[in-house]
């Protein structure tokens, strides 16, 4: 069993937005460059119709909408990226639609605007909900198309853009959906693997390299952390007298009681057959022996039944520390391998520091 609050890994979105924005941003970058370039443009080919200020309008909506797309991407400040980005590029787009249809525009503005959102959507990939593309899709369709009747375009014009946007929308979907299955698949093929070389296989705890890896990473930069090492009592006697599938069984039981018994910051670990490592951060120490207390009470009060067998088990436990004459983690270790063997020399089932 793989306990999810061992395991420090991006969920789908956060996984796929570390790889996708970093490309999208230089892609939003142009869009902002575009954008701005072409407000000398519309100068240029409105400045002799009435059409001037609410063409020069638009673009300046166009620029700013393009501007919050690059921030959306950037900042962290935005909870759900996906829809502050979608919500400003469509903005952004309607605010050109908007200047493209009212203001006797070329119909190429329009298909080139479009192309150019939609590779921005492409480019979103796995990031794409089906919910967010359809909503966006056809507020984009129908703002064009109400436009487009509004201001009395051909009928021509319109019918082309209906059956041109529509045939793009199905293309893209198409492409979006394919993206996101694959992604979903590439997503739990990278968790497996992750689960796979980070996780115990028999205990479903941290193994030995990650439970150090992500120990040490704490021992550096927090000064109130303590260390709680837990051995089996008398495990290789289980093991003669049941066999070694009852002993996996135990380690089973003694791992699902120690996730039950400490914290969702508290790190796990199975040092090594019988042995188990917990890192622990402490406001009040005596936190850390309440925790101990709580795991030695569980393990002596708890039956395991296998094979028709009622096994009783109990674990001694030593507790370290950190203080000023402590330089590594490893330290820090033996001090609570040391407490463990005077654990277990005093009479076993107990608790020393």
């Amino acid at each position: 069993m793989v306990y999810n609050k061992l395991i420090d890994f991006d969920n789908f979105d956060n996984f796929f937005e570390k790889r996708i924005l970093p490309r999208f941003l230089i892609f939003s970058y142009l869009g902002l460059f575009l954008s701005i370039i072409y407000l000398p443009f519309d100068y240029s080919v409105y400045k002799d119709t009435p059409f001037l200020t609410g063409a020069l309008i638009s673009r300046v909506l166009a620029i700013f909408f393009a501007l919050m797309v690059v921030l959306a991407v950037k900042l962290d400040y935005f909870s759900n990226k996906i829809v502050a980005i979608t919500t400003f590029g469509t903005l952004g787009y309607t605010a050109l639609t908007y200047g493209y249809v009212a203001y006797n525009a070329p119909s190429f503005f329009i298909v080139y605007n479009w192309f150019f959102y939609l590779i921005a959507t492409m480019m979103l990939g796995a990031l794409m909900t089906k919910k967010i593309f359809i909503i966006m899709e056809t507020f984009q369709i129908a703002i064009v198309l109400i436009l487009m009747s509004y201001f009395e375009k051909n009928q021509e014009e319109i019918f082309l853009y209906f059956i041109v946007s529509i045939s793009l929308v199905v293309y893209v979907y198409a492409v979006v959906r394919l993206n996101r299955k694959n992604g979903e698949e590439a997503y739990n093929n990278a968790y497996m693997m992750y689960i796979t070389s980070s996780t115990d296989g028999l205990s479903g705890l941290l193994n030995r390299r990650t439970w150090y890896e992500k120990s040490e990473k704490i021992f550096k930069f927090k000064e109130n952390i303590a260390f709680i090492m837990l051995d089996i009592d008398h495990f290789k006697k289980i093991n003669d007298t049941y066999g070694h599938d009852t002993g996996d069984v135990v380690i089973k039981e003694i791992s699902n009681i120690l996730i039950a018994q400490t914290r969702e910051n508290d790190i796990v670990g199975r040092l090594g057959g019988e042995e188990f490592g917990i890192i622990l951060i402490y406001n009040d120490f005596n936190d850390i022996i309440k925790i101990a207390q709580r795991i030695k009470d569980s393990v002596e009060n708890s039956t395991i039944i296998h094979n028709d067998n009622s096994i009783n088990v109990t674990v001694s436990i030593g507790i370290a520390k950190k203080d000023m004459h402590l330089d590594n983690l490893k330290d820090l270790i033996k001090l609570g391998d040391i407490n463990l063997y005077k654990a277990k020399e005093s009479g076993r089932n107990k608790i020393i520091l």
